[in-house]
This record gives C-alpha cells, sequence and structure tokens, in this order.
C-alpha cells in the first residue's frame, strides 16, 4: 500500500515542490503528524494573482472586517487577507505547518491556532454571526465539507462570504493523501443552502468559489464575468 512516508520520498525526489503523484489505493486519512512531514519537506503555492482578483472582485472593500482562514498550512494565503486589512486568525492542526507560519511575521490583527477543524470542538471564538469572511484555500475536500459549510453558514453575518479555492477533478487517481479533490458531484453540492454561489475556473482543475446568503432563498448559480 502506498502510505503517507511513500509520498514524502517521492516529494523529495520532485525537488520538494510538493506535487505528488500517488496511485489510487490510498485510501488512509492523513493525519497530523504526516502533515508535519508533508510542511517540512515541500511548500505551499504562492498565492496566484487569479486568486486574489477573484477574492477582490466577490468581496470588495476589507478594512477592518473580521475573518477566519480554514486549514490555513504555512499562511500564506492568511498573511494575504491580513495585508488587506483583515483582522484574521488562520487554523490548521499541523504544529509544523503553525511554526513556519508563525515564523514568517505577524502583524496586528493576524494570529494563528491550531485546530482540528472534523475532530475538535469549534473554537469559542468563531461564535455566531462574528464573522465577515471565512475562508479556505486547497483543503476542503479534508474537512467534510457539507458539515463544515452548516458550521460556516453560523459563524458568518448575514452579510458574509465564504471564499475557497480547491481542485475538482473525476480521475479517481487525484485524491490521493496528499492531493485530494472533490468530484463535480461534490462540487455542484457546495451552494446548498446558500442564497448566491460565484464560481471562476482558475486553471484546468483548480476554482474558486464565493458563497454568501446562507439560509436565505436561493438563487442561480453564476460564474465570474471574467472567468478563464
Amino acid at each position: 500500500m502506498f502510505t503517507s512516508e511513500d509520498a514524502l520520498r517521492t516529494i523529495a525526489a520532485d525537488g520538494g515542490t510538493g506535487h505528488v503523484n500517488a496511485p489510487s489505493t490510498m485510501a488512509q486519512p492523513v493525519l497530523a503528524g504526516d502533515w508535519d512531514r508533508w510542511f517540512t519537506a515541500g511548500s505551499q503555492p504562492v498565492v496566484s494573482q487569479d486568486e486574489a482578483d477573484c477574492f477582490s472582485t466577490v468581496v470588495g472593500r476589507t478594512d477592518g472586517m473580521r475573518g477566519a482562514d480554514l486549514a490555513c498550512g504555512t499562511g500564506q494565503w492568511t498573511r494575504q487577507l491580513a495585508a488587506w486589512g483583515i483582522r484574521v486568525t488562520g487554523y490548521d492542526f499541523s504544529t509544523e505547518a503553525l511554526r513556519q507560519a508563525r515564523a514568517a511575521g505577524t502583524r496586528g490583527g493576524l494570529s494563528y491556532r491550531r485546530c482540528d477543524l472534523v475532530a475538535d470542538a469549534i473554537p469559542y471564538e468563531l461564535a455566531p454571526h462574528s464573522l465577515d469572511i471565512v475562508t479556505c484555500r486547497h483543503a476542503l475536500a479534508y474537512l467534510e465539507p457539507a458539515r463544515l459549510l452548516t458550521d460556516v453558514g453560523r459563524w458568518l453575518k448575514p452579510s458574509g462570504v465564504f471564499f475557497a479555492v480547491l481542485r475538482v477533478s473525476e480521475r479517481e487517481e487525484r485524491p490521493d493523501g496528499f492531493h485530494r479533490v472533490l468530484t463535480e458531484r461534490q462540487f455542484a453540492g457546495l451552494g446548498t443552502g446558500w442564497q448566491r454561489c460565484e464560481v471562476r475556473q482558475l486553471d484546468r482543475e483548480r476554482r474558486a468559489i464565493a458563497l454568501s446568503g446562507y439560509g436565505q432563498a436561493a438563487t442561480a448559480r453564476v460564474a465570474w464575468p471574467t472567468a478563464l
């Protein structure tokens, strides 16, 4: 069976790029210790201009907003949110990822917290209607999306927005331990219970999705006018 140790050897063989070509037989969960080794060996992709443009288009002005970045990893996206003036906390359950995130520097309004978003109790600060923005970059497939988005809908203010970048693919070999994806069917269900769902195709597999109006009357799913 292909294990997380095999994946890490693949990373090293690929020059530490973090891209893993794993066989489809890997079905075991990826634990916090596995992610610690992953973040020691590899790195997250830098925030692209397309991602930043999508976020700015759908959210608009961000100064003074309060947000949460779920499964923040080494904090690249979390720091971007802080640079836009959002008071944001990044959550992750990898101690190594959070070490690297903090080592990259902090600023007023930027913080990190260790939390297993699948197994742990909801942090007290994620109170109902307390957030303007919740984001998740390249990690939604690991976090039980249907359940998580129900929680996110409660945390957001009525005007709040959930924004995610994720990979979508029908190819069975891609949902490996460190490069998990959503199928088209799973992706189509993400807007359930939300009034508005906006989607943009970033590249062959990656999409940005923005959800707003949780619990309100649903409208049609739409694409950003600047979609590729």
